[in-house]
């Protein structure tokens, strides 16, 4: 497998991709004025539905549940981690359910977190297995990385404890992800909002965002476990969930699964 590409070359290369596509349409500005257009609003198109997760360009993603319910969703990026164990913690004591989108990497290096998450009612998704960007990968590079991170899942708590759910690496997609996801039987996911937990502003800062993005339907991204540091822990994620509970239930909001909110597909 391929190392990972990271945020930064990944933004970069996009950049130079969009030059190139600017420097066609300008040579073709004057023979061809249409075409012209038509290359710099295709490099358009792509580049942003590259970098924003709910475009449907690179394929429909699930990122809001049902708005005339009375639920919503708690999901988890790049787990399992150092913080893992404690957010459990957290979500049995307040009786939730949440979505974790795992690495496989990190799988493999906490297997028990994963058990626990089965036993105790969530649902595993795939997150890919080194959370490298996909956008310039093709569809057996995608592929693989959900097939390596399926088999994590399945060594450390049984076969069918993923589910068919998969959330690309900072919800960048290029064109073959969508491709890769459908062949290996996935439905893409992205999320409604962020709180940018990740960036720790601190838990209270945390608990605030989180508690003005809850409403009927909401995908809250959260995240249990950094996808480049893998050591590293989201002490302010844990410290913040409690409130984010709470405050779901002062607006009568039931926090389940993805498949909870939208029925599995």
């Amino acid at each position: 497998m391929k190392p990972p590409m990271r945020k930064g070359p990944a933004v970069h290369r996009a950049a130079w991709v969009g030059a190139a596509a600017v420097a066609a349409s300008a040579s073709q500005a004057r023979r061809r004025p249409a075409a012209a257009v038509a290359i710099a609003a295709a490099a358009g198109v792509a580049g942003l539905a590259a970098f924003r997760p709910r475009n449907p360009v690179f394929g429909r993603t699930l990122w809001h549940g049902p708005a005339d319910g009375r639920r919503a969703a708690i999901t988890f990026d790049d787990g399992p981690g150092p913080s893992t164990d404690e957010v459990l913690d957290v979500l049995a004591r307040e009786g939730v359910r949440a979505t974790f989108f795992v690495l496989g990497r990190q799988v493999d290096r906490h297997p028990a977190a994963v058990r626990r998450m089965v036993a105790e009612g969530h649902q595993v998704a795939n997150h890919g297995y080194d959370h490298g960007i996909l956008i310039f990968r093709g569809p057996r590079h995608v592929r693989d990385q959900l097939r390596r991170t399926e088999e994590s899942v399945a060594r450390a708590a049984g076969a069918d404890a993923m589910s068919r759910l998969f959330r690309a690496p900072h919800g960048f997609r290029g064109p073959a992800t969508a491709a890769g996801a459908l062949l290996a039987g996935y439905r893409m996911a992205a999320w409604t909002t962020g709180v940018f937990d990740s960036a720790e502003p601190g838990a209270a800062t945390i608990a605030r965002r989180s508690a003005e993005a809850l409403a009927p339907g909401t995908i809250l991204l959260l995240h249990d476990a950094d996808g480049w540091a893998p050591g590293r822990p989201r002490q302010q994620t844990a410290d913040a969930l409690g409130e984010i509970c709470r405050s779901a239930r002062e607006r009568d909001l039931e926090l389940v699964t993805l498949d909870a909110l939208s029925g599995p597909r």
